[in-house]
């Protein structure tokens, strides 16, 4: 490719040629003639050294769904660990030690995961592309879990260990139900120890 260039290039600085008595003789180059293909070299040269386009692909999905199968790989595990977290942190409000449940991990980046990583396994079970996010059962149940779970954290927030452990008991039923939805265990499993 720079070898066609350089010749087209070449071949456009080919001299004019005059004619002085019996010999023929080509003329320099002269300096507007120069500066007119100046442009023209300089854009052929750097086209000749300029890398290929490159063509995305648009994401994993390029606008469509993720497969379930995907999503399960994707998410499931970040799930599976938001669970874990949020279940460890069950275990101050059950005791009623609601400081130490305010400053557990789950808040600080289990349930952001949670939101966003249970959100996107949620809409996963879409069967048809059609069908909008809210009409999801899967995601409605999400929505519910993060719902509950932010009252949860106004509960843990306050001095009022029964309403905080009333409102862990609701938030974990909310999970169980999100977890059968998803295709994961409940969260009695020993995966989430």
């Amino acid at each position: 490719m720079a070898a066609v260039l350089l010749v087209l290039v070449s071949s456009a600085l080919v001299l004019p040629t005059t004619r002085v008595g019996p010999v023929v003789v080509e003329s320099l180059v002269t300096r507007q003639r120069a500066l007119r293909l100046a442009p023209v070299a300089a854009v052929a040269f750097a086209s000749a050294f300029a890398p290929p386009p490159s063509y995305a692909s648009g994401g994993a999905t390029a606008g469509r769904t993720t497969s379930i199968p995907t999503a399960k790989k994707r998410y499931f595990a970040r799930v599976t660990a938001d669970v874990a977290s949020f279940l460890q942190m069950g275990s101050a409000i059950k005791a009623g030690a609601l400081s130490e449940a305010s400053n557990a991990p789950f808040w600080s980046s289990g349930l952001e995961d949670l939101t966003g990583a249970g959100y996107l396994l949620a809409v996963a079970f879409k069967i048809d592309a059609r069908v909008p996010p809210q009409k999801i059962q899967q995601k409605r149940d999400h929505d519910a879990l993060i719902a509950s779970i932010d009252k949860l954290k106004k509960a843990v927030g306050g001095s009022d260990k029964a309403a905080a452990q009333a409102q862990y008991a609701d938030t974990l039923a909310k999970l169980d139900v999100y977890l059968k939805g998803v295709e994961l265990p409940p969260t009695s499993h020993a995966a989430y120890q």
